[in-house]
């Protein structure tokens, strides 16, 4: 005996196809639910959409939708089922593997405000700074491409280049 698991079944009908074409298709599904023990959990029929891109030469289709409970075995004769029907051009089955889970809902925080939460409070800089992240300094930053520092006095002597040939003369 197997599990029963949770899958969404979407399958596109040929835009041409008549309402008892699409009963067809629809109770061959459910009849295949039935037969394995599973349940139709909700089937809904969306109605003719137009398609992103072009299907077996359709810009259209029948789009119909199952949520289904049944067991793995059971899917696999559904998709061969829906693969072989002539009048399917598209159908996708997907695992339903959250709609069992609650949504969590975080307490609300009582008696702490926003300035005293420790590390991100701003008393907490004032002591000795580790090495272990990335130095944070006060001075700017020079963004330009150069790695120099900008010079903080005149210089005394104008510099040369070493090459340059002196312009100063000896009497």
């Amino acid at each position: 005996m197997s599990t029963l698991l949770k899958y969404d079944v979407i399958y596109i009908l040929d835009p041409n196809a008549t309402t008892e074409e699409a009963a067809a298709v629809s109770t061959k599904v459910e009849q295949i639910v039935a037969d394995s023990k599973g349940t139709v959990l909700k089937k809904d029929d969306w109605g003719k959409r137009r398609l992103a891109y072009a299907v077996k030469k359709n810009r259209e289709g029948h789009y119909i939708f199952f949520h289904l409970s049944i067991s793995t075995e059971s899917i696999a004769e559904i998709t061969r089922n829906l693969r072989l029907m002539e009048k399917v051009i598209k159908f996708s089955v997907v695992r339903d593997t959250i709609s069992h889970l609650k949504a969590k809902v975080k307490p609300p925080r009582v008696g702490k405000s926003a300035d005293t939460s420790g590390a991100h409070s701003t008393h907490s800089r004032s002591g000795p700074r580790s090495n272990s992240g990335p130095s944070r300094s006060s001075a700017p930053t020079n963004p330009g491409p150069s790695t120099t520092p900008a010079p903080t006095a005149a210089p005394s002597e104008p510099s040369t280049p070493a090459a340059a040939p002196s312009t100063t003369t000896n009497p």
